[in-house]
Formats: C-alpha cells, structure tokens, sequence
C-alpha cells in the first residue's frame, strides 16, 4: 500500500495564552496543500518494523521519527504487533511549519488501523475516536491530518471544525536555509487575548485578515523570513506569510499566470527550496 501525506499551512493563528497542561492556547485555520510526502507498506518476513526514510534533510533517533512513534503507540493502544515495512519518502521540508512529520503520523495510524481491521466490512480495528485520541497524543498537529481539509481549530489542536467555503489557494511556498523547531518558536512568542476572529469565504477576506503570531517574534530573529515576504509580494502574491512556527513562508496569488511567473522567477535566486503548489478542499488516503 502506498499514500500520500500533505503539508498545511496556516493563513491565520492566534496564540491566546499557555494552558495550565503546558501547551498553548490557539485559534488557526489550517488548510491542505498539494505538497505530499510518499508512505509505502508492505509485509516484513523478517518481522517487526522495518522503517527506512529517503530523501530526508534531517536526522533524528529511530525511534523519535513521528512515524516511528506512530507505530509505537499504535501496537501498544491495539495490542498488535507491527510486522511491516515502511518507507518514507520526504519531499515536504522539516522544521518549515508545514506538517511534514504530523502528516506522516497521522498516515501511518489511518493505514495500520486500517490494515489491522477484523473483517473488510469493518472501517478499522480502533474507533475513530480513539484513532483521535493517539493522534493528539503524538503532537497538536496531528489530529487534523487524519481527514485533511480546510478547518478552524481551537484549543491547543483538538477542537476541529471544517470550514465548507474556505477559498482555494494558489501559492509559491519558500523555504529558507533554515530549520525553525516549533518548541524554540514557542519560547520567544507573545501571546495575546481575543475573543473575536476574523470569518473567511472570500480571497479579499483572506487579503484583510492573514496573521500569523509567530511573526512577531520570528521576524525580528530571522531577517531572511521578512526578506522572502517581500520577494513574494514583489513578484505578484496580495499576501505572504510565514506557515505555522515557520521557517517555510507562502505566497498567495490572484491568478495561475502570477503564480507560474513568480515561481519562475523567484527560482533562479537559490534562497533555498521552492514550490508551486495549491490548496486542497479534501484528502483521503486511500
């Protein structure tokens, strides 16, 4: 079995406060892009978990690998023993604030309940609500990207309402030659308290109201992620953003022409990676 696992970005978050559980109080609107990493599973005869990852800019312990973690916490929630091998194929960027590694989780739990279901006539082996449970046990992020689409989400990622008329995007997303890990990013940002968040349907809703609340903080430290906005708004985007904690920042464009003709150029400055890329209204795994 093979599936793809999207990136996300988040063309508003709000950071309200630190919970007394030590995460942090948000309100974002997280939307799918066509920015996939691949999965592939199959049966390992020699047992076990066998993971092998390609293409990959970082290095982590085995067993701290989100994939790998996913696994983990699924054999020991269903009692079942993982004798498969999986391959993952990165292509969406780590430490950017794009989802890589929860989409990733997200997968792999969708795939092994799925594969591990009683019968073909049942959905999987745990219910979707204790699927909901570990994917939130293994990072905010992840609960989203178990149904991938266009959603507001509150709390510290597991209130999640989809959002039926979200526009669609047509984006150039840049990454710098930096990594931004989301725990630094927390440590330095400032939260503030509202109550009231801005209702998107149109691209000119969207042009009025893009916040992200790490730029506050993140700018200032890494002048490279203002430099790579303006390039942006330069080349045709009405709005450009830093995704999430960062470092990736995206572009958004009125028309497919601006979009082809910004990532045309933007390419040829070697800022770091580029991608032409859009919003997805749905994603299903398999």
């Amino acid at each position: 079995m093979k599936i793809l696992t999207p990136a996300k970005i988040n063309p508003l978050l709000y950071i309200l406060g630190k919970r007394e559980d030590g995460f942090h109080e948000l309100y974002m609107h997280m939307v799918p892009v066509n920015l996939f990493d691949t999965l592939s599973f199959c049966e390992n005869k020699k047992k076990g978990l066998n993971f092998k990852m390609k293409g990959a800019n970082f290095s982590v312990p085995l067993e701290e690998n989100m994939v790998v973690r996913a696994v983990r916490l699924f054999e020991k929630t269903a009692g079942v023993t993982v004798d498969i091998e999986i391959i993952l194929e990165k292509n969406i960027p780590s430490g950017a604030g794009l989802g890589g590694g929860s989409g990733n989780a997200a997968g792999v739990l969708q795939v092994l309940n799925h594969i591990f279901r009683p019968s073909s006539t049942q959905i999987g082996l745990l219910p979707s609500e204790k699927l909901f449970e570990l994917a939130l046990e293994l990072g905010s992020d992840v609960p989203f990207f178990l149904a991938p689409s266009p959603c507001e989400i509150r709390g510290r990622g597991e209130e999640i309402n989809p959002l039926k008329k979200y526009p669609e995007l047509m984006l150039v997303i840049m990454k710098p030659h930096l990594s931004i890990s989301t725990p630094t990013a927390y440590q330095n940002c400032l939260a503030e308290k509202c109550t009231s968040f801005p209702e998107v349907k149109t691209l000119v809703d969207l042009q009025n109201h893009l916040n992200n609340q790490f730029e506050t903080s993140l700018l200032p430290q890494y002048p490279v992620l203002s430099e790579l906005k303006c390039l942006l708004l330069q080349n045709g985007a009405f709005g450009a953003l830093v995704s999430g904690s960062g470092s990736a920042v995206f572009g958004i464009f009125y028309k497919k022409k601006l979009q082809k003709h910004a990532f045309k150029k933007l390419s040829c400055l070697h800022t770091g990676e580029i991608y032409s890329c859009e919003t997805l209204t749905t994603h299903r795994y398999f």
